[in-house]
């Protein structure tokens, strides 16, 4: 069990994760554990009744990882399913596909190539505005720090690309939205 790419980018960067005990029985909707992030707090829930058979104690030290890999390293934990029929009740992925699309684009959820550790929003400047306070947080940043930039600024690109050359950080994901323009740039070596 995990948390989807939807709840990922609800939360923000998550920032502590906590589990029941293993071989605690749980009813269907009976809270497992609880995630915090930088926009959000809840609690999760086990979708059907059974035993907390496996938790991702990784979480524990690395919560980002429900962020940076849903589907993969950020799994949250497995359950013994009690009573079968409990599975009956769950939805097929094609079945709620349609709802998860209309979903990402009601909540205006971006999917990049990298789950940001840190957002950066400046428009109405130059982009070399921006490229300041990044090389700042760069530089209290450990290797692999990812951070979403966002500019307005129609020179942006030519000077993130610059950007990524000299320093040696990659820029890992763009998109342009409108007046927008979105970096996801990673720190390099």
């Amino acid at each position: 069990m995990g948390i989807t790419s939807i709840l990922a980018w609800s939360f923000g960067v998550l920032s502590a994760v906590t589990f029941r005990g293993l071989g605690t029985a749980l009813s269907r909707g009976q809270v497992l554990g609880t995630m915090e992030g930088s926009r959000h707090f809840d609690v999760f829930r086990s979708p059907v009744s059974g035993t907390l058979a496996a938790v991702n104690l990784r979480l524990v030290e690395e919560p980002g990882l429900l962020n940076k890999d849903p589907y993969g390293d950020g799994w949250f934990a497995e359950i013994r399913v009690g009573n079968v029929q409990d599975l009956g009740s769950l939805a097929s992925l094609p079945a709620v596909k349609p709802r998860i699309a209309q979903q990402l684009k009601e909540r205006r959820v971006r999917c990049f190539a990298a789950f940001p550790d840190f957002e950066m929003f400046d428009t109405g400047a130059e982009c070399q505005a921006i490229l300041s306070k990044l090389n700042e947080l760069m530089g209290r940043s450990t290797q692999g720090t990812v951070v979403h930039v966002v500019s307005d600024d129609s020179s942006a690109e030519i000077e993130m690309q610059r950007w990524s050359d000299q320093t040696g950080n990659p820029i890992v994901d763009f998109r342009k939205e409108g007046p927008l323009r979105h970096f996801i740039v990673r720190k390099g070596p």
